[in-house]
């Protein structure tokens, strides 16, 4: 669930519905129980706090303080490594609040749902791959819902992606000022080799033609 609609009476509720439900949360909502301050926290840090009806509260600190709030949930913590700018791996403790959290986002809003439905393998040994890839979809799922609320036509987000593939496979050629050309005018990729124009008169003997126009007198010289 995403945080704008989060808040403690809902959680309440879902829980008198046995609707289990997990969320972040923002922190000035109301109901919520006060929890350490963040200039306390170092990272891996983890506060929380239950309610009387069995609403769990929690502030965790990686790089920064998230808040979340959960109505069946304990403290259970585990290890994840992190690496650090330096290229040194530390532990940090995680609460398990936040892995069924992150498995679970895919459906929060329409674009997290149409990234996690079409989602490629983007497992790479590069840390910049899987972000490179996560921005791109990114572009492409916000370029869907712009493209159906302009068209105001019928069309998945699979067939989308298809036809941007396509149109990117699709060598396109510049366009040619002047009359477009007939099928039969189409140039052939074998190319063809130029003849070269045959002397009527061997090369070893040429014949000139020379005179006198007064005279009415003509010449024949042969060149050897």
């Amino acid at each position: 669930m995403d945080n704008l609609f989060s808040s403690v009476p809902l959680f309440e509720h879902l829980k008198t519905k046995n609707i289990y439900a997990v969320c972040t949360i923002r922190p000035d909502r109301l109901g919520l129980l006060k929890l350490i301050d963040d200039k306390k926290m170092k990272r891996g840090d983890l506060d929380y706090q239950i309610s009387d009806q069995g609403i769990s509260f929690f502030k965790w600190k990686d790089n920064r303080s998230v808040h979340f709030l959960s109505n069946y949930h304990g403290n259970n913590t585990y290890k994840v490594q992190r690496k650090l700018k330096d290229g040194t791996k530390i532990d940090v403790t995680t609460p398990i609040v936040v892995k069924d959290y992150n498995g679970h986002m895919g459906g929060i809003d329409k674009a997290d749902m149409l990234h996690a439905i079409y989602d490629r393998d983007s497992k790479s040994k590069k840390w910049w791959h899987r972000l490179f890839f996560a921005v791109l979809e990114m572009a492409c799922v916000n370029s869907y819902i712009a493209y159906v609320e302009v068209r105001r036509e019928k069309m998945s987000f699979l067939e989308y992606k298809r036809c941007i593939t396509k149109g990117l496979l699709t060598k396109s050629k510049p366009q040619r000022k002047g009359r477009p050309k007939s099928n039969g005018d189409e140039q052939t990729f074998c190319a063809k080799k130029r003849r070269k124009g045959n002397l009527s008169v061997s090369n070893d003997v040429r014949l000139e033609n020379r005179g006198c126009p007064l005279a009415n007198i003509r010449v024949e010289s042969r060149t050897l």
